[in-house]
Formats: structure tokens, sequence, C-alpha cells
């Protein structure tokens, strides 16, 4: 059987071009929902990267409307939907794009609702 990162898994039929960073800095943090299994993962420092799927909603997060990658500094990762949901800022080092997304992790600046 294989693992859940592997079923949640989906392949981009997309050949993968390379995106140009902005060199405008991003004020506001990129705010992405996350299962309560990852966002442990990511507490714990166990998981390092974050992959979204190369789909138009995800498109419009992460690249600006000059066709470049948006040069986020900081991500906000909420445990869920609900209100009281857990959350974290945490330090973007890098993100790149490839068949998808991919969000290179660093330090948790800060924990909210824990």
């Amino acid at each position: 059987m294989r693992s859940t990162a592997q079923r949640h898994r989906t392949k981009v039929s997309r050949p993968a071009k390379t995106i140009a960073k902005s060199s405008d800095l991003e004020t506001k943090p990129l705010y992405l929902p996350i299962q309560k299994v990852y966002f442990d993962q990511i507490e714990s420092g166990i998981k390092k990267i974050e992959y979204r799927d190369d789909t138009p909603h995800y498109r419009s997060r992460f690249i600006n409307k000059n066709g470049e990658l948006r040069n986020h500094k900081v991500l906000l990762l909420q445990e869920g939907y609900h209100d009281d949901a857990r959350r974290m800022l945490v330090e973007i080092v890098d993100i790149q794009h490839k068949q998808q997304f991919e969000t290179h992790l660093g330090r948790i600046i800060e924990r909210i609702n824990f």
C-alpha cells in the first residue's frame, strides 16, 4: 500500500517552465491551510518542504500578474479551516516551481492558538 504522501500527490501533464522571481518583497504572508498530520510534521521539523500542485488556484497564490514567482518571506500555515485552528508563521527560505510549487521552510517564527 502506498503512503499518504504518495496517494495525495497528483501528476501534472504540463512541461516544467522556468519562472523568474520577482524582486518586489510581498508584505502579506502566504496563507496555506494544511492537514493536521502535515502541520505536526512541519512543527516537529520532520517536513521541510511544502508541495502544492500547479493549478490555477495555486498559480494565483504563487505567481504575480507579470508571470513571476512572488517573493514571499513568511508562510502562515493553518491546521484546517475552523475558527480556533492552530497556526504557525514559518520563514520561507525559497520557493521553486518545477512540476509543482515547492516551498522550502526555515524556522518557526510564531505559534498561534497552541
